[in-house]
């Protein structure tokens, strides 16, 4: 039997809740990262095509330049390598709740900061969340069909919990 090669897995903002089997990068030396980085702060501490995986949950919101951090993701990962990042909607109180907090972002202000590396990318997820009971009553399917429409009438009568994109490098 052959050995699998190990992946590389990076988790960028880890905090304490880092991804099992990854390497953890955040800014707090207190929460015990395995690699302490301001991601305001370019380069990044990784060579091009380095990892196989990152993870980005509720870190860009913090970042002064959100395209040059998603550059940046794009040089660290490896091609056919695979990216999840999850922000809080712009109509989610959480999005107010930090003072740290730099930008609130739509479902196409998100697209635009992915300007850069769109014809690079293969998107394999991209879409709007909801609280359980706007998933029941059927509000996360017609939002994620009718993005323009939600965004534009529904969003403050249905607030959204996140948007979260998964892409491939290609």
């Amino acid at each position: 039997m052959l050995n699998a090669e190990k992946l590389i897995v990076l988790d960028f903002g880890c905090k304490t809740e880092k991804c099992e089997g990854a390497i953890g990068v955040d800014i707090d030396p207190t929460v015990n990262p395995d690699v302490v980085h301001d991601f305001n702060v370019f380069p990044y501490p990784f060579k091009d095509n380095y990892a196989d995986k990152i993870y980005a949950k509720h870190i860009i919101e913090h970042l002064d330049n959100p395209k040059k951090f998603i550059e940046e993701i794009y040089r660290i990962l490896k091609p056919g390598g695979i990216v999840f990042i999850e922000t809080p909607h712009f109509s989610n109180y959480v999005a107010y709740a930090e003072p740290q907090h730099k930008l609130f972002y739509s479902y196409f202000m998100f697209r635009e900061i992915m300007s850069g590396v769109r014809k690079n990318i293969e998107v394999l997820q991209w879409k709007l969340t909801f609280y359980r009971t706007f998933r029941f009553v059927g509000v996360q399917a017609l939002a994620n069909k009718f993005p323009v429409e939600y965004e534009r009438f529904w969003t403050y009568m249905f607030p959204a919990e996140n948007i979260v994109l998964k892409f491939k490098k290609i």
